[in-house]
C-alpha cells in the first residue's frame, strides 16, 4: 500500500473503532473488501485498547458472504436441518453472527483485548433488514453495552469489542438498496476509483492506461448514464483492475471483457467497439513483447550436426559409450518425430523418471535427471563422505534456464536399479548408471512416441500408415525388452563371477549394438521403413489441431495475476470444452487421452487412490481433475454442501447424511496433496445458473483462498470450508445463449476470461498430414465457413449482438470426408441458424431463390425445406462449396 491507501485504512479503523459500524461502496475492482481485510490488520494495534494499551491485542474476524439466497436462518440463527445416525435432525442453532456476538461479549467482560469483526461482503445481494431481524440493532452499538431482546425472548448483549464491516457494490445489477435508518447507524465511506491508490508515479504504464480506459468509458456511456455523477462513478472500472505487475495481460483477460459485457447489456454505446478493437491489438502487441506466449520449449546445447549410433570403449576400468546422453536427446530432437515439449516433460522433467527432493547442506533440492545450478553445485555427496559429480552428460537450456545431465557411469553398471514391473519410475541414489537411464530416456520416448499415435488414431482409424507405425513401435520396444532381459539373466547379488568386468563388458557392448539395431530412433521423418513381412511404410509424425501457445497463455496468466479461476467464452462451435481438456493435457506435461482419463476423480472418499493412476501404482499425479454441468435449476446444495438422501444397504430404510459435493469434495481432497498435486474443476456452461447462488459463501472464497468460510451445513463436525492455492476452476460459457444470465461484475473480476472464437486457419489445418485429398476438403470445408460468416455481416445480424459472440465456431466444419461435411451443413448448421433466425438473432428479407447464397438464405428463412427438397438443398450446398 503507497501513503494514500494507507491513510485511507488508517481513516477508516478510527472511524470503526469510534462508530463500530462501516459500510464502504463503490464500484468493482475500488478494493472494498481488501480494505475491509487491511482495517481487521490495523485494528489489532494496542491504540485500540479498550482496557489496557500495553496488552498485545487480537482481533478475530469472520466473513459472511451476502448471496442472495443467504437468510436470517443462516445468518443469525434458528431451527437447523442436519443429519445423526442416518435421521434428520431438527434444532434451534446459533448461527455466526450470534456465535460472534457471544463471544465478543465473553471476552469482553473478562476484560480480555480481543476485537471481533464481522464483515458482511456484497450487502446489495441481500435485504439487510430481513437478513438480520432484529440483530439488526447491533449495528452502530458504539462505545456502550447494549442489549437485545431475540426473537425466542432470550437477551444478548452487544458490546464494544464487536465491530461490523459491510460492502456494497454499486455496479451491480439489481443492486439492492439499504432503508436510510439502517444506512445512518454506519459510518459511510464512498471509495472512488482513484489510480493514486496504486501509484503516485504519473508517467507509470498502469496510469497512462488507466486514463485511456476511464476516458474511453466516460465518452461513449449511455446518455441515460452520463447525466448521472452516481451513474458515471460506479460504471468506471476500479484501480484494482490496473493493481497488476503486467497491465497488458489484465486488460487482455479482465479489463476488455468487461467492456464488452458493457456494451451489450447498453451501458456503453456500440460505436466504442472500434475503440476496443484497437485495444485489443494494443494488448496482443505488447503481451508478444513480453514473451508472455513466446514457444514453451528453447533447447540448446545440443550438437547434433554429427549423431552417431553407440558404440563402446574400454577407457581404464571403465566401459563409456561414445554416444553421451546429450546426443542421444540431440538425436531425438533432431529426428523430430518426438515433439520437443514431450521431450522436456516426459524425459528430462519427468519426475517420476530418476527423482526424489534430495538434502544437501541443510537445503533440500529437487534432485532429477537433470539438475538445475543450484542442485548442480550441491548434490552428489556420498554418506557425507565424499563427494564427486553426478551431472556430467552435458548441458540443456529448458525455458531459458541451463540444466545439467546426469552422465555418470558406474564400472558394473547394467541393469542395477531397474524394475521393469514399475519402469520408468527409477529410485533416485549411487547405483544408478549410463545403462539403466538410457532405458530409461528409451522407455519414455517409445511411451510417448506410442501415446502420440493412438490418440490420433482414436478419431483416424482408416489412417492405416500410421497404425502400422504404431504397431511397430509396440512391438520393437517390446522386443527390445525381452532381449535385455535375456543378455544378462544370472546377476545375482554377491555373485562375483556374474559381477566380473569381463561379464559386464559383453553385457554393455551386447545392450548398446541392440540400441543400434532399433529403427524408429534412427530414423527420421520421411524416410521409409520395410516391414518384418516385406512392406515398406512412410515414417510421418502426428499433428494436432490446436497448438500449445494458448493454452502456455492460461498457465501464464493464471500464475502471474494470481487468479485461479477462468473462462472460456465464445459462441457454438469454438472448441471451449475441449480447449479445457487439451490445457489439462498440457499442464499435465502433455499427456495422452488415457493418461489424463487416469487421472480423473472417481473416487472422493479415498485420499490415496482418488484416481485411477493411484488404483494402478503409476505414481502420484501431477494433476487431478473433475468436470461438471451447470443448468438452469443448479443449486447451492448440488455444488457446495447438502443433504443426501439414501437407502441403507440391504434395507428399505431412508438415510440422510450431511456431505461435501463437488467444490467440497475436490477442496477438501486438494487440501490433502498440496505440496504434490494440482486440481482442476472443469465447470461446462458456467453461466447457465446463477452463480451468486450456486457458489454462495465461495466467491468470496474464490479471492481469499485458505481462509475458512462459514456455510449452513455441518460436515464431518466442521462447518467451515476455504478453498486451497492448488485448487483451480476453468469455465466454458456460450456468448450466443441470451436465454441465460450474465456474470455479475463483483464476480466477473474474480474469473479471467479468455475469448474462443471462429478461426478459419483451424480448418485449413485439420488434419492435412493426411494428404492432398483432405487439403483439398479443407479448402471446401473453409469455403462453407466463409459462406456461413457472411450470414452475420451486419446487413443480416441484429444490432443487439456481436458478431463474434454468435458467429457458430470452426469445428462444424472439421470433418474427414465430404459426405460428412454435407450431413452437418444439412443437419446441423442449417437447423442452428434457423434457431438464430426465429430468436432475431440473424433477419434478412430474401427472394425465393433455389440457387447459392441465396438460396442458403431460403433454407435458413425454412422457405425450402430440406426433407422434401432435398436435391435444391444438394445444389445450393454443392455451389457454397464451388
Amino acid at each position: 500500500m503507497n501513503s494514500k491507501s494507507n491513510a485511507l485504512v488508517n481513516e477508516l479503523t478510527d472511524a470503526l473503532f469510534e462508530r463500530k459500524s462501516i459500510l464502504l461502496s463503490g464500484s468493482s475492482g475500488v478494493g472494498k473488501t481488501y480494505i475491509a481485510k487491511q482495517i481487521t490488520n490495523l485494528l489489532q494495534n494496542s491504540k485500540y485498547n479498550l482496557f489496557d494499551p500495553s496488552i498485545e491485542s487480537e482481533v478475530e474476524s469472520c466473513v459472511i458472504s451476502c448471496h442472495n439466497s443467504v437468510t436470517y436462518e443462516d445468518v443469525v440463527g434458528g431451527i437447523e436441518v442436519s443429519t445423526d445416525n442416518g435421521k434428520l435432525a431438527f434444532e434451534y442453532k446459533d448461527k455466526i453472527l450470534l456465535e460472534t456476538i457471544r463471544a465478543a461479549s465473553e471476552d469482553y467482560r473478562n476484560k480480555r483485548e480481543i476485537r471481533h469483526i464481522v464483515i458482511f461482503d456484497d450487502v446489495q445481494r441481500n435485504d439487510m433488514s430481513n437478513l438480520l431481524g432484529e440483530t439488526i440493532n447491533a449495528i452502530g452499538a458504539e462505545s456502550n453495552v447494549k442489549k437485545l431482546i431475540l426473537n425466542y425472548n432470550s437477551n444478548i448483549e452487544v458490546t464494544p469489542n464487536l465491530y461490523i464491516i459491510c460492502t456494497y457494490n454499486g455496479t451491480e445489477v439489481g443492486a439492492i438498496t439499504i432503508n436510510k435508518g439502517l444506512l445512518a447507524k454506519f459510518y459511510t465511506r464512498e471509495i472512488l476509483s482513484d489510480i493514486s491508490y496504486i501509484t503516485e508515479d504519473c508517467d507509470n504504464d498502469i496510469v497512462i492506461w488507466y486514463d485511456k480506459i476511464h476516458t474511453l468509458i466516460y465518452n461513449y456511456l449511455d446518455m441515460q448514464y452520463r447525466v448521472s455523477t452516481y451513474d458515471q462513478n460506479r460504471y468506471m472500472l476500479g484501480h484494482g483492475y490496473f493493481a497488476s505487475d503486467n497491465i497488458y495481460i489484465s486488460l487482455k483477460h479482465q479489463i476488455i471483457p468487461l467492456l464488452k459485457q458493457y456494451v451489450a447489456e447498453g451501458i456503453l454505446d456500440k460505436k466504442v467497439e472500434n475503440e476496443i478493437k484497437l485495444l485489443e491489438d494494443a494488448c496482443d502487441e505488447s503481451i508478444e513483447k513480453t514473451d508472455i506466449v513466446e514457444e514453451e520449449i528453447l533447447i540448446t546445447d545440443y550438437d547434433v550436426k554429427d549423431v552417431k549410433r553407440v558404440q563402446v570403449e574400454k577407457r581404464g576400468s571403465r566401459y563409456i559409450p561414445t554416444l553421451p546422453m546429450n546426443q542421444l536427446l540431440g538425436r531425438l530432437i533432431e529426428q523430430k518425430l518426438l515433439p520437443q515439449e514431450k521431450i522436456v516433460n516426459k524425459i528430462l522433467l519427468n519426475r517420476q523418471f530418476c527423482y526424489k527432493d534430495q538434502e544437501s547442506g541443510g537445503i533440500t533440492y529437487q534432485a532429477a535427471f537433470v539438475a538445475n545450478e543450484d542442485a548442480y553445485n550441491h548434490i552428489g555427496r556420498m554418506d557425507g563422505k565424499r563427494h564427486r559429480k553426478f551431472y556430467r552428460g552435458g548441458t540443456v537450456e529448458i525455458r531459458k534456464q541451463k540444466y545439467y545431465l546426469w552422465g555418470e557411469y558406474l564400472v558394473k553398471d547394467y541393469t542395477i536399479g531397474l524394475d521393469y514391473e514399475k519402469f520408468p519410475t527409477i529410485a533416485f541414489g549411487t547405483t544408478i548408471g549410463m545403462n539403466t537411464l538410457f532405458i530409461g530416456v528409451l522407455k519414455n520416448y517409445y511411451d510417448s512416441l506410442i501415446g502420440l499415435y493412438e490418440d490420433y488414431l482414436l478419431s483416424n482409424p482408416q489412417d492405416i500408415n500410421r497404425q502400422k507405425i504404431c504397431e511397430y513401435l509396440k512391438k520393437e520396444w517390446n522386443d527390445f525388452i525381452l532381449a535385455n532381459k535375456e543378455i544378462y539373466p544370472n546377476i545375482k547379488k554377491n555373485n562375483p563371477e556374474a559381477e566380473s568386468n569381463e561379464v559386464l563388458e559383453k553385457s554393455n557392448i551386447k545392450l548398446h549394438e541392440m540400441i543400434n539395431e532399433l529403427q524408429i530412433l534412427w530414423k527420421n521423418v520421411g524416410d521409409k521403413l520395410v516391414l518384418d513381412d516385406g512392406t515398406e511404410i512412410n515414417i510421418e509424425g502426428v499433428g494436432k489441431i490446436m497448438g500449445k501457445k494458448q493454452y502456455k497463455e492460461y498457465r501464464d496468466v493464471m500464475e502471474e495475476l494470481e487468479i485461479k479461476q477462468m473462462i472460456l467464452q465464445g459462441p457454438p462451435g469454438t472448441s471451449k470444452t475441449y480447449s479445457a481438456k487439451e490445457f489439462l493435457k498440457y499442464v499435465a506435461d502433455d499427456c495422452t487421452d488415457k493418461e489424463l482419463a487416469d487421472m480423473q476423480i472417481v473416487d472422493y472418499s479415498s485420499d490415496d487412490k482418488y484416481c485411477a493412476k493411484l488404483l494402478e501404482d503409476k505414481g502420484i499425479p501431477k494433476i487431478a481433475w473433475d468436470i461438471v454441468q451447470f443448468h438452469p435449476s443448479y443449486g447451492y446444495e448440488d455444488f457446495i454442501r447438502g443433504i443426501k438422501v439414501s437407502t441403507e444397504e440391504g434395507t428399505d430404510r431412508i438415510v440422510y447424511q450431511t456431505v461435501n459435493k463437488v467444490l467440497g469434495n475436490i477442496a477438501n481432497l486438494a487440501k490433502k496433496h498440496e505440496k504434490t498435486t494440482k486440481f482442476y474443476l472443469i465447470i461446462d456452461e458456467i453461466n447457465r445458473a446463477n452463480l451468486a447462488t450456486v457458489f454462495g459463501e465461495l466467491i468470496y472464497g474464490l479471492e481469499y483462498r485458505t481462509e475458512k468460510i462459514a456455510t449452513p451445513y455441518e460436515v464431518n463436525k466442521d462447518s467451515r470450508i476455504s478453498l486451497p492455492d492448488n485448487l483451480y476452476i476453468i469455465g466454458t460459457m456460450n456468448t450466443a445463449d441470451k436465454s441465460i444470465g450474465s456474470i455479475d461484475y463483483a464476480i466477473r473480476r474474480r474469473f479471467l476470461f479468455f475469448e474462443q472464437l471462429p478461426d478459419k486457419a483451424i480448418i485449413a489445418d485439420y488434419k492435412k498430414e493426411n494428404g492432398a485429398a483432405q487439403i483439398a476438403l479443407n479448402e471446401k470445408a473453409s469455403k462453407l465457413f466463409d459462406q456461413v460468416k457472411n450470414v452475420f455481416d451486419e446487413d443480416y445480424l441484429n444490432p443487439e449482438y456481436r458478431k463474434e459472440d454468435v458467429q457458430i465456431g470452426h469445428t462444424y466444419f472439421l470433418v474427414d470426408d465430404i459426405n460428412k461435411l454435407q450431413m452437418r451443413f444439412e443437419y446441423q448448421i442449417i437447423p442452428i441458424l434457423k434457431e438464430y433466425y426465429k430468436d432475431g438473432i440473424i433477419s434478412f428479407d430474401v427472394e425465393l431463390s433455389y440457387t447459392g447464397f441465396e438460396g442458403f438464405l431460403n433454407c435458413i428463412k425454412g422457405k425450402i425445406n430440406l426433407s422434401s427438397e432435398k436435391e435444391k438443398v444438394d445444389k445450393i450446398f454443392e455451389e457454397l462449396i464451388s
